[in-house]
């Protein structure tokens, strides 16, 4: 083994020693670097309208940073508690509510023996216990955190700012290191944008818009727990097939039943033109000219992003899985120009 071979190795082993060490730093913050970059490509039509009138990448990208950072830590700061006060105000409501004795009338044929019956109110109780709890925890974790969390939102700010500031930069250096020719690592970014556009702007801020006027339909019909209803609407708009329909429905449902006539009746109709009409209508406007993730994609991406990254796997498993998808169709389309005759 000559000089030469011995100083790769050697390379070669203070290169994968850096990776491993690197992977290591990154791995607690992967979640927050991504967070903010999405943060960034979402708020960038906002930066560049504003570096249009100040000329100034720094003063652009740092406004529009803290001003959308305000925003969204402002309405954390007023809807987390009202919506974990709701949250405890459902769980009460549903703990009262005799679920056994509807579900008799529904399904009879379930709830044959009264041993049955006995079962079942057990395992419901249990459930809801081990719910409150978990979330109780949940809530208590996150003061015991608070340290952690505030250095992961210091990472998300910061990779916000300078993902606004050098997105030209990133995309510069993302081309030379992706391991494809000129043209096919051109395409790929250019589809990649397209799925981004179309996961981020078809899918979820149109799902939290439809939400929203969910939610802003539920304020005039006077239906309680606001906070929470609005929440669960912007989730179920979020996830496809499924829709805000799952949230109006029920409320519509629940008002005529105690009662409130006129609120039904207007939510109803608020619901199925305005929010049913901007939801069919939006979709094919906004993502018209980008490539559209089909459900499926964008389903199995959500549910494994969940499980794997939490509520924030609501973003990054669909675009996990769309990027793969475009990988594998330019792979597919180059290995058919290389099989077609010349």
């Amino acid at each position: 083994m000559d000089e030469k071979t011995i100083r790769q190795i050697i390379a070669a082993l203070l290169i994968g020693i850096l990776l491993i060490f690197t992977f290591i730093i990154i791995r607690p913050i992967f979640v927050s670097i991504i967070l903010g970059l999405i943060l960034a490509y979402t708020f960038n039509p906002v930066n560049k309208r504003l570096l249009l009138l100040i000329k100034n990448k720094f003063i652009s990208a740092l406004i529009t940073c803290t001003v959308s950072i305000c925003i969204m830590l402002l309405v954390l700061w007023f809807s987390l508690p009202l919506l974990v006060t709701q949250l405890f105000d459902a769980y009460t409501l549903i703990q009262s509510f005799d679920t056994l004795g509807l579900l008799k009338q529904i399904f009879p044929f379930l709830f044959s023996s009264q041993q049955i019956s006995a079962n079942f109110a057990a395992s419901y109780n249990t459930f809801l216990s081990t719910t409150i709890q978990n979330s109780l925890e949940k809530l208590t974790s996150i003061f015991s955190d608070l340290p952690s969390i505030v250095l992961k939102l210091t990472v998300v700010i910061i990779v916000f700012f300078y993902g606004l500031r050098d997105g030209d930069k990133i995309i510069t250096l993302l081309k030379d290191f992706l391991p494809f020719d000129r043209a096919t690592t051109t395409r790929f970014i250019q589809k990649s944008k397209s799925v981004t556009f179309s996961v981020l702007f078809g899918r979820i801020v149109i799902g939290i818009i439809t939400g929203l006027l969910s939610g802003i339909g539920f304020y005039f019909a006077g239906v309680n727990s606001l906070v929470l209803l609005t929440v669960l609407a912007i989730i179920a708009s979020i996830i496809p097939i499924i829709g805000p329909w799952l949230v109006w429905i029920p409320v519509t449902l629940s008002l005529f039943l105690s009662g409130h006539t006129t609120a039904g009746i207007f939510l109803l109709i608020y619901s199925a033109t305005v929010v049913t009409l901007f939801e069919t209508l939006s979709h094919p406007i906004i993502i018209s000219r980008q490539s559209k993730v089909p459900n499926s994609i964008t389903i199995i991406g959500l549910i494994g992003g969940m499980l794997v990254f939490g509520i924030f796997g609501i973003i990054l498993g669909p675009l996990i899985v769309a990027y793969l998808v475009v990988l594998f169709e330019i792979y597919r389309d180059e290995n058919a120009k290389k099989s077609s005759p010349r």
